[in-house]
């Protein structure tokens, strides 16, 4: 065994060249993380190390073997990133990742009822990192407030980065999912379960759509929907039971279209939610919208640094599949795919503003030209005469 790793502990280890491992951030049944730090650049990275005993399951093997997969497909900023995925000199997996200072969403919730503004900046980072995912045909499975970072970049508090995505479903991979899920057991957080996964039936993207709304009503009313000390009970819930209304579990009012969403979003069957991450991101944005123009804030209040470089900080395309107390006035259609065109371009684009000045000229030059026709009657009619 390598003489810094005796005793369990990997800290003084030297992996990949000149990082060097340096504390224990935490520990697990399964396996433990640790801050390893490259001096002649300052860089800190997290190493993820499976402890050996777990190693010895082939099943635990193959999900971090997986998890090492499925993080090193996904490139969006809102979620953790993957650098090397190897074993240490005494043959023990791991997985180097970002290294992220911050808090929990748990921690956060723990301070109290969150503003409605924060919450939105929150569920929409969530949604746009999720529409990546999804469309890599990832689904996370345990989406819950222990598993969203909240870290500061750019001068925001919030930023949020998606963490273990160590039980996903990859759902083009059928073969290795059936080897690695067995029938009728239940993975996940009982409080944040879409009914689906309470029965252990075949998920798809929705059932994330389905945790992040809990999520959701608990920033609103600082209480998930379903709870008991029985884990049975709380999954039976689930399935079963429809949520308490957020207006009558929330000590503060909630807007009735923050409410749909959340109610959408949790709907028992999943054709009745959300079809997908950016559905949710545009109605989450709709309500932001309502919300800025109650408490007279500009519209780039909310604005999260960063969301420029996933192309989905303006939504785009079909209206949000619920009704809205409030409808935008339509202007030209802008195709698919075009994010906030500078005015200048938009004639190259063959997109041309509405413009109704040429309309009001047009309406005076028909009403002098009538005027006109008229006064030239009449003086004939007296030369006539």
């Amino acid at each position: 065994m390598h003489p810094q790793e005796t005793n369990g502990s990997l800290i003084g280890t030297k992996l990949f060249g000149d990082y060097t491992i340096t504390r224990k951030l935490g520990e697990g049944g399964m396996g433990a993380v640790y801050l390893a730090n490259q001096p002649t650049i300052n860089q800190d990275i997290a190493i993820k190390v499976l402890h050996g005993k777990a190693a010895e399951s082939a099943e635990i093997k193959e999900r971090f073997n997986r998890e090492a997969r499925v993080i090193s497909m996904l490139t969006h900023p809102n979620i953790i990133r993957v650098f090397i995925f190897g074993r240490t000199p005494s043959n023990l997996m791991y997985l180097a990742m970002e290294f992220v200072s911050g808090r929990s969403l748990r921690d956060e919730l723990k301070l109290g009822l969150m503003d409605e503004l924060v919450a939105i900046k929150i569920v929409k980072q969530m949604c746009s990192a999720l529409a990546e995912s999804h469309d890599l045909d990832i689904v996370h499975r345990d989406l819950k407030p222990d598993n969203v970072l909240l870290t500061q970049f750019r001068g925001e508090n919030n930023f949020v980065k998606i963490l273990d995505f160590g039980i996903a479903k990859i759902t083009n991979n059928e073969t290795s999912e059936k080897q690695l899920t067995q029938a009728g057991i239940v993975y996940g957080t009982p409080e944040y379960l879409s009914p689906e996964q309470a029965q252990a039936k075949d998920l798809d993207k929705r059932t994330d759509i389905y945790s992040i709304g809990v999520m959701l009503y608990e920033m609103m009313t600082g209480k998930v929907p379903f709870d008991s000390t029985s884990a049975v009970q709380i999954l039976t819930m689930h399935v079963f039971n429809e949520p308490l209304p957020p207006t009558k579990m929330a000590s503060r009012p909630i807007a009735p279209t923050m409410e749909k969403i959340i109610l959408k979003a949790m709907a028992k069957d999943p054709d009745d939610r959300f079809q997908n991450a950016m559905e949710m991101f545009a109605a989450m944005a709709l309500r932001e919208s309502e919300i800025l123009t109650e408490r007279k804030m500009v519209s780039t209040a909310n604005h999260v640094p960063g969301s420029e470089l996933t192309g989905m900080f303006a939504p785009v395309g079909a209206a949000p599949a619920f009704a809205a107390p409030q409808l935008r006035t339509q202007t030209a259609p802008i195709p698919q795919g075009v994010r906030n065109i500078p005015a200048e371009a938009t004639s190259e684009m063959g997109i041309v503003p509405q413009d109704n000045t040429r309309k009001y000229l047009k309406v005076a030059v028909g009403i002098l030209l009538v005027m006109l026709i008229a006064l030239i009657i009449v003086a004939a009619l007296l030369l006539t005469k």
